[in-house]
């Protein structure tokens, strides 16, 4: 294995290992706010209302935006 060979492998698991803390991160949100994020996820159905009451990671957080900007 060469140079280029150990690089990729030591990006492949930082890589690896961003994205296991990212999906771990505990969810911050206070009660108040997950109410108002359920609130504002009302009118798109109460299943998804319901998921902002859950502990969320910021991924899933991330995704919930992407997702309301294009629609």
């Amino acid at each position: 294995m060469g140079k280029n060979g150990i690089y990729i492998l030591c990006g492949a698991v930082l890589l690896a290992i961003v994205a296991i803390f990212l999906l771990n991160m505990p969810d911050k949100r206070s009660g108040p706010e997950r109410v108002g994020d359920a609130v504002e996820a009302l009118p798109q159905g109460v299943d998804k209302a319901g998921d902002q009451l859950k502990d969320r990671n910021p991924v899933e957080k991330a995704g919930d935006a992407i997702e309301k900007k294009t629609n």
